[in-house]
């Protein structure tokens, strides 16, 4: 877990959910809080929900309910595995790295690559855009 990462999304969090004139409410509260610290790679709503459950915290739908908005107001990003699955990660400028799936396991790793970088930032000049953002999911399976 990166301390800076967290602090930064989370003051970041604060300032979207607030000037959207939404309740913080004890879920919301919670699901913040652990996206902040365990948000940094994919995790599922399930899994969030177990976590929130084992404190005692929430409902499904309220978890749902939370991550949308969240999605919404740009503070996530969601990946759609082929398992049918959405896994969530917290969203930031500053923190960014892509995914490798084993098509086989359905294992997701996190990946960073200079040289790839630069190829989307390439591509992106030569067709006239200005990123604001990628998202770059590969899928095979693992050679052992």
């Amino acid at each position: 877990m990166d301390p800076e990462l967290r602090d930064r999304w989370l003051e970041r969090a604060e300032r979207r959910l607030s000037s959207g004139g939404m309740r913080a409410g004890a879920v919301r509260t919670a699901v913040v809080e652990l996206l902040a610290r365990d948000g940094q790679c994919l995790v599922s709503a399930q899994e969030i929900t177990e976590w929130l459950k084992a404190a005692g915290v929430g409902s499904p739908a309220s978890v749902y309910r939370v991550l949308d908005q969240l999605f919404a107001l740009g503070l996530l990003h969601r990946v759609e595995g082929r398992d049918g699955i959405a896994r969530y990660e917290i969203a930031d400028p500053h923190h960014h790295h892509h995914h490798i799936v084993d098509s086989r396991t359905g294992t997701v790793d996190a990946f960073t690559d200079e040289a790839l970088e630069a190829a989307i930032a390439d591509v992106a000049r030569r067709l006239g855009f200005r990123l604001d953002g990628h998202d770059v999911i590969l899928r095979g399976i693992k050679e052992r």
